[in-house]
C-alpha cells in the first residue's frame, strides 16, 4: 500500500457521527478540504467534500431573456424585498398564531382612548360639584388569583382607586389589568418572623395611603393578615379579616367539628393522630381501604400553617414531610361520597349578610352557581353557633358534603374544610356595592369558565398575560376539591 493512501476509519450510524477519513499525506500533496453541512438532526455531521450535497437553486435563465428581462426585474426588485419582508415566518407567527394578543392590544388602546376624555369630564365634574367625594384606596392581597381580579374590578367600578400585591415569585396577574392602578411584590410570610409581613402591608398602606384592606388569602394563610390588621387599624385601614384567634378557629378542623357538634350539624369521620404510631395503628386498623383520606395540620400552630396532604391507601406509600407531635397534632377526615359544594360567605359584625353556593361538575370540570337554600341555612346555623372574639367582617369559604342517608331518609350537608378569604365562588357577585351583593340569577346552572371571569372588554390584558405566558397545564382553572393534590403535596 502506498504511504500516500488513505485510511479509512468505521463509521456509525447516519445520525451520530460521520468521521471523515483520515488520509495520511506525504510532504508533496496539498492539504484536502472538508466541507461543513448541517444534519436536520440535533447533531452535527462533519461530511467530506467529495460527498457534500450541494444546494439547490433554480435553473439559470437563458442569456437572452435575462437581457430582456433587466429592466422590468430591476423595477420589480423592491417589491419582492418587500413582499419576502412581510412574508417572513416571524411575521406570519405573530399575524396567524397570536391573533388574540392583537385583538387585546387593540380594544386596550381603544378603551384608552374613550377613558381619557372621561377622567376629563369626571375631574371637571368633580371639581363643579359643590361636595365632591374623595377616591377611596383599596388594598387587595392573592394578585395572581382569579377571584383577585374579579375583586379589583368591582371596586374599580364603584369608583375606588385599587392597590393589589402578591408574594415574590408567583404569578402577578392583577400587574396587568387596568382596574389595579398599583401592583407591589412582598417576601414571603415567614414563621420566624411572622410580623415582617406585616410590617410590609403596613409600608404599602401609609405609601399608598389606603383606607380598606380586603385580603383574599388565596396563596399565605389568613392568620399573617390577621397579625397584620392591628397594625393597620391603627392608622386608620379598616381590615376585612377577624382578628387572629377567630381566623385560627375558623382554619383548625378540630375546632370548625367543635362548633358542628355545638350547632346539631353532621360531621364526617375522623381521627386525630399527635405521633407516628398513631399513624401507623391506623393504617393498621384498615380504615385506609374504606375511602378517600387526607390529613389536615390541626391545632392552633397547624391553622397558622393550613396544610392539607392525600393519604395513600397503603401505608408503605406513606411518605409524610411534616413533624406529627402533641405540640403538632394532625387530623385524617374522611372525605363523604356525595355533591360536593363550595361556599363563599361574606361576613358583616359576625352576621352572614351574603353567601354564594356553587356545586363542584367533575364532569365539565368547573363551579356551577345554584341556589341552594339548605347551604344557606347551614351557614347561618355555623355562623350563629360561632363564638367570636370580636365581631367578624370579612369572607370565609366552606366546603361541603351533601352526603345521603344510609338510612334513605334524605340528605345531610357534611362540611370538611373551613377557610377564612375569598374563594372561587365570588365570581358570581356582580360589582353592585363594591362586590358584596349576589347576582346568581343569570349565572345559575352554568359552568364558571376562567376565560370568561378573565376577560372584559376594557380590561383585556389579564385574559392575554395569563394565556400567553402558562403552559397548558398551567391555564386550567384549579378544582376547588378537598383532595386536588397530589399525595403528600401540600395545598
Amino acid at each position: 500500500m502506498p504511504a500516500c493512501a488513505p485510511e479509512y476509519r468505521l463509521a456509525r450510524s447516519n445520525t451520530e457521527l460521520i468521521f471523515s477519513p483520515r488520509v495520511k499525506r506525504c510532504a508533496h500533496q496539498q492539504p484536502s478540504f472538508t466541507a461543513l453541512r448541517r444534519s436536520f438532526s440535533s447533531t452535527f455531521s462533519l461530511i467530506p467534500e467529495e460527498r457534500a450535497v450541494p444546494p439547490e437553486h433554480p435553473a439559470p435563465l437563458p442569456r437572452l431573456i435575462r437581457i430582456i428581462t433587466w429592466f422590468p426585474r430591476q423595477c420589480l426588485r423592491p417589491f419582492f424585498a418587500l413582499l419576502s419582508f412581510i412574508t417572513h415566518p416571524a411575521w406570519k407567527q405573530i399575524l396567524v398564531v397570536l391573533p388574540t394578543l392583537w385583538i387585546a392590544a387593540l380594544l386596550f388602546i381603544f378603551w384608552k382612548f374613550v377613558q381619557c376624555p372621561i377622567g376629563v369630564l369626571k375631574m371637571i365634574a368633580s371639581a363643579i360639584s359643590s361636595s365632591p367625594n374623595k377616591q377611596r384606596t383599596v388594598l387587595i392581597s392573592g394578585g395572581g388569583s382569579v377571584q383577585a381580579l374579579h375583586l379589583a374590578r368591582n371596586f374599580h367600578s364603584a369608583g375606588a382607586r385599587v392597590i393589589a400585591f402578591e408574594i415574590e415569585g408567583l404569578f402577578a396577574l392583577l400587574k396587568y389589568s387596568a382596574a389595579v392602578n398599583k401592583f407591589y411584590t412582598i417576601p414571603k410570610p415567614n414563621p420566624a418572623d411572622p410580623l415582617a409581613y406585616a410590617r410590609a402591608v403596613k409600608e404599602i398602606v401609609e405609601k399608598e395611603s389606603a383606607v380598606f384592606y380586603v385580603p383574599v388569602s388565596s396563596t399565605t394563610p389568613a392568620y399573617y393578615d390577621a397579625l397584620a390588621k392591628q397594625h393597620l387599624e391603627v392608622i386608620g385601614c379598616q381590615c376585612f379579616v377577624p382578628c387572629p384567634r377567630d381566623v385560627v378557629a375558623l382554619d383548625d378542623p378540630l375546632e370548625m367539628i367543635r362548633i358542628c357538634r355545638v350547632a346539631g350539624l353532621p360531621t364526617p369521620q375522623f381521627w386525630v393522630v399527635a405521633s407516628e404510631e398513631d399513624v401507623r395503628t391506623w393504617y393498621e386498623s384498615g380504615a385506609s381501604r374504606e375511602g378517600k383520606h387526607f390529613i389536615a395540620s390541626a391545632g392552633a400552630r397547624g391553622a397558622r400553617d393550613r396544610l392539607r396532604f392525600v393519604l395513600p391507601e397503603d401505608r408503605t406509600h406513606f411518605r409524610f414531610p411534616r413533624e406529627i407531635s402533641a405540640e403538632k397534632p394532625w387530623l385524617i377526615m374522611r372525605e363523604p361520597k356525595g355533591e360536593k359544594l363550595m361556599t363563599c360567605t361574606t361576613l358583616k359584625e359576625s352576621r352572614a349578610v351574603n353567601n354564594v353556593t356553587c356545586r363542584l361538575d367533575s364532569v365539565r370540570k368547573g363551579l356551577v352557581p345554584q341556589k341552594d337554600d339548605e347551604a344557606d341555612a347551614w351557614v347561618q346555623k355555623f355562623i350563629g353557633s360561632f363564638t367570636p372574639t370580636r365581631p367578624m367582617t370579612g369572607h370565609v369559604s366552606f366546603k361541603l358534603v351533601r352526603e345521603e342517608n344510609s338510612s334513605g331518609n334524605g340528605n345531610k350537608l357534611v362540611v370538611i374544610g373551613a377557610r377564612v378569604g375569598v374563594s372561587l365562588p365570588y365570581l358570581c357577585q356582580g360589582p353592585k356595592r363594591c362586590g358584596h351583593a349576589a347576582t346568581v340569577g343569570n349565572l345559575l346552572n352554568t359552568v364558571l369558565d376562567t376565560r370568561e371571569a378573565l376577560f372584559a372588554f376594557w380590561d383585556p390584558l389579564p385574559y392575554c398575560a395569563y394565556y400567553q405566558s402558562r403552559s397548558p397545564e398551567e391555564r386550567r382553572p384549579p378544582l376547588p376539591e378537598p383532595c386536588k393534590t397530589p399525595p403528600n403535596v401540600p395545598l
